[in-house]
């Protein structure tokens, strides 16, 4: 076998055993304290009063994984809950720290999810480059991703950071191949593409502004085009 068709899953396990060793025992971050509360209150209680300025698909899935690993129980009779307009904070801590539950458990599987993206993430990179540059520039580029200390400081935490990388990426690389061929399967895939980057960072709505720079510079360079 060559080693080159093996490396970038070893390098790709090294990665997923740094972020599982450095997330086990970790405390909470200050934006985890909001973020995982608030998706538990979407996933059990089907209410999206906490920490509204992100969008949910990122807590969503770290609460499930949670949910089914760690079983916590989370209060809905604290006022942080009932009174506060987005008692976050305060909810976080009581449901970690103050609900009997074990406080490790549930910040590690809500991890759990985040770092599974971060490695789909690094596979994804190395397949497209793969295809665009060639095999030796495609592992390259995936070590250094890899073993960026910015990408593993934040592909373990439950954060929209990394899910906004990931939505970038996946959008960028939707738009590229609709640019190259326009066809209702790739409408379709951009489409999909640019959804799912919507659900993890609001901020990504600067993708469009990006795409239509990247066309009106398209349309502006044809050989065809003419001012007049």
């Amino acid at each position: 076998m060559n080693y080159k068709s093996i490396a970038p899953f070893l390098v790709l396990a090294v990665m997923l055993a740094l972020l599982l060793f450095s997330a086990s025992g970790d405390s909470a971050t200050m934006d985890e304290l909001a973020h995982i509360p608030a998706g538990f209150g979407y996933v059990k209680e089907h209410d999206y009063r906490l920490n509204p300025e992100h969008p949910p698909l990122i807590k969503t899935l770290s609460a499930y994984s949670a949910w089914i690993f760690a079983k916590p129980y989370f209060p809905t009779d604290t006022d942080a809950w009932q009174k506060d307009i987005n008692g976050q904070w305060t909810q976080g801590a009581i449901f970690l720290y103050e609900s009997g539950n074990d406080a490790d458990k549930i910040i590690f599987w809500s991890r759990f999810p985040l770092i599974l993206l971060t490695i789909i993430l690094g596979f994804i990179i190395f397949s497209w480059t793969k295809k665009r540059f060639g095999e030796n520039t495609a592992l390259l580029t995936l070590v250094l991703y890899a073993f960026s200390p910015t990408v593993l400081a934040h592909g373990r935490y439950v954060t929209t950071d990394l899910g906004a990388t990931f939505g970038f990426f996946i959008g960028l690389i939707a738009f590229l191949k609709f640019m190259e061929k326009p066809v209702w399967k790739n409408v379709f895939l951009l489409g999909v593409a640019l959804g799912i980057a919507m659900l993890l960072k609001f901020s990504l709505v600067l993708l469009i502004p990006v795409f239509l720079i990247v066309i009106l510079a398209k349309v502006l360079s044809a050989p065809h085009f003419k001012v007049y």
